[in-house]
């Protein structure tokens, strides 16, 4: 019986936090210089996470973020995409320092300190994480053995 009423209260609350997370900004301005910038946005949903607007939306079928403040101005964006879409001079730097491992996954973070990108690499034995930026320097952040092999 108490497993019943858990599992009835957890459906519930993921069924209120889901219908919350559609809910479009309160902030027209936001929404304004979400739409000025990102004209061609396809599966745009929002949420409002305290003083900030949250769109969640592909662009050019990348899976996007982007945080806005109420005054309507651009704070944030997180890109998500593979090896195709990173640059050319980082791709570079990280295929040179680390040769033999494949990019498996980039998180593109863009905001007022710059471009920073969060690798995922793989090989046949691990997981690598590293941060990397357009100079060309990268830090290895984690790696983890492949519990696929």
């Amino acid at each position: 019986m108490k497993s019943l009423i858990l599992s009835t209260a957890l459906i519930l609350s993921l069924t209120f936090s889901a219908a919350a997370a559609r809910k479009e900004p309160s902030s027209e301005k936001a929404q304004k210089t979400f739409y000025s910038l990102f004209k061609d946005a396809d599966n745009v949903s929002w949420i409002n996470t305290g003083n900030l607007y949250e769109a969640f939306f592909f662009n050019d079928n990348i899976k996007t973020r982007a945080l806005f403040d109420s005054k309507g101005n651009l704070v944030q964006t997180i890109r998500y995409y593979s090896e195709k879409q990173l640059p050319g001079t980082v791709m570079y730097d990280v295929k040179k320092t680390f040769k033999g491992k494949e990019i498996f996954g980039v998180t593109e973070v863009s905001n007022l300190y710059g471009v920073h990108y969060r690798i995922i690499l793989k090989d046949a034995k691990s997981y690598t994480h590293i941060n990397a930026n357009n100079m060309g320097e990268t830090e290895v952040v984690a790696r983890y053995k492949r519990a696929d092999k």
